[in-house]
């Protein structure tokens, strides 16, 4: 059982289930729910060593630039400059969506694969393979952040957004997804839901743990999109 949960502090959980041997808890404070024991560092990274979706993302990257093209314009006019980063790029899609919009793309994600596709396809951005720590410093400092379907995968997010928020300008906007552990549509039996698939997945936000963490990180939410599927859409911007 778990002490502390790492969103809110709060000591008391509810046993969600196990999925293929991994643990799954919830805070009963702010619902966040996550992989309790977290796998090591060694069976993460094993993950992505040749992601197996590469190719299927590659197949139908046209549909994804213009689906990230429609959410890019709708909120790039608010972001205090043009430069645009989009954190777990994946082939690329965002990352070319925003270039076709004008802005300076850039692209960072773990998987040299992904990275190594995103090149070829679209060399209008510019990317980098490694993790957040890594992101070069010559790049600067952005003023859009995008990070789709990212940190649910990511087995400490304090330390993945200590490392992303000194290269955030004030002011700036960030548009996150990710799955909402607190939706309506989410299954009573917690791991009968598809979005639970450890240790792929290993974290769930709702939105009160969403608000708690990006505030801790310096960030204020805007607002929540709407969304009928069970996933968090959020709007924030760089105090």
């Amino acid at each position: 059982m778990p002490t502390r949960c790492m969103i809110c502090g709060g000591t008391e959980f509810t046993p969600l289930g196990a999925h293929k041997g991994h643990a799954l808890f919830g805070c009963r404070e702010c619902g966040f729910s996550f992989v309790h024991p977290m796998p090591g560092a060694a069976e993460i990274t094993a993950i992505y060593d040749q992601y197996g979706s590469n190719q299927s993302y590659a197949g139908k990257a046209k549909r994804k630039v213009q689906r990230a093209r429609r959410r890019i314009r709708r909120y790039m006019k608010c972001a205090p400059g043009k430069r645009f980063l989009d954190v777990g790029c994946n082939v690329g899609t965002a990352v070319e969506a925003a270039h076709e919009l004008g802005l300076e793309a850039y692209g960072i994600d773990i998987d040299n694969e992904s990275v190594g596709i995103a090149r070829n396809l679209f060399p209008g951005g510019q990317y980098h393979a490694g993790p957040i720590e890594s992101l070069p410093p010559e790049w600067g400092n952005f003023d859009f952040i995008y990070s789709a379907e990212v940190i649910e995968h990511i087995s400490d997010p304090h330390t993945y957004f200590a490392a992303l928020t000194p290269r955030v300008n004030p002011g700036a906007v960030l548009y996150l997804t990710t799955p909402d552990a607190g939706h309506w549509r989410v299954p009573k039996k917690f791991t009968d839901w598809n979005e639970v698939f450890p240790p792929d997945h290993l974290i769930y936000f709702t939105r009160d743990a969403m608000r708690r963490f990006l505030d801790r990180h310096g960030f204020d939410i805007v607002k929540f999109e709407f969304y009928l599927k069970p996933g968090l859409r959020v709007i924030a911007r760089k105090r």
